[in-house]
């Protein structure tokens, strides 16, 4: 019976409230409980060999991945790997790698001084609206890990960007709170603007909004905070609004599904060859932000010139399978219930059944840990 290639999907390596976020403490118990047990984690190169040409794995073979290129990736979690002498892969936002040149400290620092502070961010204000002001590694940092560490990269688009996907709404943009960093829509926001739906950039077409009611909303509502929250907490200004909007001849205009194509052609084409020039070679890797993507999608990376696609769907990889890595979704769970997670991922009968029990365990425990977040002090 063939086995498959276990892929565990990690985010943050930090003390943040997100669900997506594991401490370094944690994720130190994890490759401490992994190496312990006798698992290897594989380098980037051998999992594509792999998937691509269908090369044998030793048995107790894992790949970790870490998407979004966070500093906290370079700072904490490179460190812990070559501690336990595991491997794995990074997939950095190509546009959001600072060029500076000089390497930041890391957790192996001794002392250990000048760390940024990447467990409670600022915030930033990014197409209008605040957003945790997340801090990212730099190309001189994955160089390093790719060259001295145990991290090589992939590449995990350019933007990490989101369309308007839809022109039906419910809400409108007003003052107060912050968004996460990947949630900002494609356009600058204005206060009164429709909050429209959003869907992943690379994974469907998108909507770019009519000139006439970005100039209406602009007209209508008052663009200074404190106004704008006031005019936009009477109801009958609302209800004129949204009449206002209601009487417009459009609201966006859908692009063509040639306009996509080329888009996203542009942009995988783009991603590879500024990875090139930072890292000295083009990835053959690609990890779809958010796991979404279409067969056009598919097509126009494939035609830009990568040939392994990690998705965050869960399921079974065997060899040959380059087209959906799957991959299981790592959050704050003990050392021990995830090397029960990897052995039962090992094995493809025995996979499925466990990741549907999984799911709903994990489905719980995100409820519980949002509605301890909201009760947390800001």
């Amino acid at each position: 019976m063939s086995f498959s290639l276990p892929v565990l999907m990690y985010h943050s390596v930090s003390r943040m409230r997100n669900k997506q976020c594991v401490p370094p403490e944690l994720f130190e118990e994890h490759c401490a409980t992994l190496s312990q047990a006798g698992w290897r984690g594989i380098s980037l190169a051998e999992a594509e060999g792999y998937f691509l040409h269908k090369r044998r794995l030793p048995g107790k073979t894992l790949l970790l991945t870490f998407d979004d290129g966070y500093l906290d990736n370079y700072v904490y979690a490179e460190p812990i790997l070559r501690r336990y002498n595991l491997h794995g892969a990074i997939f950095p936002v190509a546009r959001l790698l600072d060029t500076e040149n000089a390497l930041r400290p890391t957790s192996e620092a001794s002392p250990p001084q000048g760390l940024p502070n990447l467990h409670s961010p600022a915030t930033l204000v990014r197409q209008e609206m605040p957003v945790a002001n997340i801090l990212f590694c730099r190309w001189s940092e994955i160089r390093h890990m790719q060259e001295h560490g145990n991290l090589a990269a992939g590449a995990h688009s350019l933007r990490h960007d989101r369309v308007v996907s839809g022109l039906r709404f419910s809400e409108l943009y007003t003052p107060g709170g912050r968004d996460s960093f990947f949630s900002v829509p494609p356009h600058p926001v204005l206060w009164g603007l429709p909050r429209f739906p959003l869907g992943y950039s690379l994974a469907c077409r998108g909507y770019t909004l009519a000139p006439e009611l970005v100039d209406l909303v602009a007209a209508t509502v008052p663009q200074e905070k404190t106004a704008a929250a006031a005019f936009l907490a009477d109801p009958a200004n609302r209800k004129d609004l949204y009449a206002a909007i209601a009487k417009l001849p459009r609201l966006g205009t859908l692009e063509s599904m040639e306009e996509y194509r080329a888009r996203i052609f542009a942009e995988f084409t783009e991603c590879r060859e500024l990875f090139a020039e930072r890292l000295g070679s083009a990835p053959l890797s690609f990890c779809w932000p958010w796991g979404g993507y279409s067969g056009a999608a598919l097509e126009e990376a494939r035609r830009a010139g990568f040939r392994v696609f990690f998705t965050a769907r869960r399921g079974t990889n065997l060899p040959g399978g380059a087209l959906a890595v799957r991959r299981i979704a790592v959050r704050k769970i003990s050392g021990q219930d995830l090397l029960r997670l990897v052995r039962f991922s090992r094995c493809p009968l025995l996979e499925t059944p466990y990741g549907w029990g999984r799911d709903l365990v994990m489905y719980g425990e995100s409820l519980l840990e949002g509605m301890q977040y909201r009760k947390a002090p800001q």
